[in-house]
């Protein structure tokens, strides 16, 4: 691309003439300035933000001439509110340059934008205001799936079904106690979402290139005005921050690979095989081969996000791995972090919505109970109290029984009290109405999960404390998340309303 094929304010904005000779070459712009532009745009609504705010602030201490100022966020106000007429190509170079172009074409003025900043803090500030919006999302969407759990466990907290160890059937437990094992993960998830949120609430604006602006500005006020809580401390690492892109990939696999765990056991229950569940049609598609087929879309849906974001986390630690003061290390995290926050919170609302409407199956469930293996560990426990011998013998006396029934191609329901002490293989310890006793006991469903009565077990009353506490938490968080969304529109809106008044002049 040569020097007169472009236009004369973008060739100003990209300083051909300047400190440049020639224009840059094509196979730079279909590449590099594409990419660069392809991940910036994202942060175009907060860029207009930043720079309305650094415009306004110098504006109104003389810095930049009061009639330029007032053209200038004339202009600006002009592109953030009428976004439909900008058009960025990467000819342009990136987002900085194509709105710089833009403007240019439009006032004089424009000049003054560049004034004590580097371009990178426009950028820096964007993708922290967009961060913050996404980091509120999260919240909110990640609340949103405890909360169904929570619901959803507490309908079942009675609905009895195997625990699986291995993939193999273990013991006795209830769906409701299954699925409350998902909401402290995201509980926790939550509160990091929200500790990311507050390390994203530092303000980049003011800083210059790296080590303070020769312009003296005042960087408390851009905060407010922009609705950060406070600026970043130091400059220079004010325009960098790499370790926030590892930090929020951190928080979004995190969450996505929780959210994967209960989807991938999900997709197993709801095998012909297992048949523990069933999802609604909606988050099914259909096979084009096999006619009886549905196939649960969503949750492979969930797994294929947290895949792609394990990959994405890996790209952008092995990016940070730059000397201090490189771009290398920010140029896809623009796009990368409030994707990967809004993808794991996408995949939080699709968790919702699919334990919100499937079914469990009593009957499919029960069935797998009917030979009440998982009941050894229970007989086993009960034998040990009963006879006062340690667990590890108790324990080989039921692995005895279990293997000698085993052998009668046989299920422990069908043990007999002569079965139970003929295991003991010591004479006299145990009476065959004990071992009838024990056996009835010991094989009773409701008596297992009831006897998990302990914080954090199975039995129906902790399930629902459990569930009530973990949805009133989810609940503090939503409404965090929704105070906090409405003081960022504040911001965002007074901001606006007091630039729309220096431009007309008013007090």
């Amino acid at each position: 691309m040569t020097a007169s094929r472009m236009h004369s304010a973008a060739m100003r904005v990209l300083e051909i003439g300047a400190r440049l000779n020639e224009a840059p070459s094509d196979l730079l712009v279909r590449s590099a300035f594409a990419r660069d532009l392809a991940v910036q745009i994202g942060l175009h609504e907060a860029m207009s933000l930043a720079d309305i705010a650094h415009t306004l602030e110098l504006s109104e201490r003389g810095l930049i001439p009061v009639d330029a100022g007032r053209e200038l966020l004339n202009a600006l106000l002009a592109l953030h509110e009428e976004s439909g007429m900008f058009n960025a190509s990467p000819e342009r170079g990136d987002l900085y340059s194509n709105r710089e172009t833009w403007l240019s074409e439009r006032t004089p003025a424009t000049g003054w934008l560049g004034l004590g900043r580097a371009r990178r803090e426009p950028v820096t500030t964007a993708f922290h205001l967009k961060s913050l919006a996404t980091c509120v999302e999260l919240v909110d969407a990640l609340a949103d799936s405890v909360q169904a759990l929570t619901e959803v466990a507490a309908i079942h907290g009675h609905s009895v079904m195997p625990e699986y160890t291995y993939l193999q059937a273990a013991q006795p437990t209830t769906f409701g106690h299954y699925l409350l094992s998902f909401a402290d993960p995201l509980l926790r998830s939550l509160s990091r979402a929200r500790e990311l949120h507050d390390r994203f609430n530092q303000c980049p604006a003011g800083i210059g290139a790296s080590n303070g602006a020769p312009v003296p500005q005042q960087r408390a006020a851009l905060a407010t005005h922009l609705g950060f809580a406070r600026p970043v401390r130091h400059c220079r690492d004010a325009m960098w921050l790499a370790d926030l892109p590892i930090e929020a990939l951190g928080v979004a696999v995190t969450v996505a690979v929780t959210l994967d765990r209960l989807a991938e056991d999900l997709m197993i229950l709801a095998t012909a095989e297992f048949g523990y569940v069933r999802f609604a049609d909606r988050h099914s598609r259909a096979s084009k081969v096999m006619p009886q087929k549905r196939n649960p879309f969503a949750l492979a849906y969930v797994r294929a996000e947290a895949n792609r974001l394990l990959g994405v986390q890996a790209a952008l630690v092995a990016a940070a791995r730059t000397p201090t003061g490189s771009m290398d290390n920010r140029l896809d995290a623009y796009a990368a972090v409030p994707d990967a926050l809004t993808t794991a919170g996408t995949t939080a609302r699709m968790v919702a919505e699919i334990l919100r409407s499937m079914e469990f199956d009593l009957d499919r469930a029960g069935a797998a109970l009917a030979g009440r293996e998982v009941c050894a560990a229970d007989l086993a426990v009960r034998l040990s109290l009963e006879c006062r011998v340690d667990y590890r013998s108790a324990h080989r006396a039921v692995g005895r029984l279990v293997r000698d029934l085993d052998a009668r191609d046989e299920s422990l329901a069908k043990a007999s009290p002569a079965d139970l002490v003929a295991a003991l293989e010591e004479a006299g310890r145990l009476s065959l109405a004990q071992a009838a006793s024990l056996l009835r006991a010991a094989l009773d469903l409701d008596a297992c999960i009831e006897a998990r009565s302990d914080l954090g077990g199975a039995a129906p009353r902790e399930v629902s404390r459990m569930a009530e506490e973990s949805h009133a938490l989810a609940g503090a968080h939503r409404r965090w998340a929704e105070e906090r969304g409405a003081a960022m529109q504040g911001a965002r809106a007074a901001l606006l309303a007091a630039a729309r008044r220096f431009v007309a002049g008013a007090a």
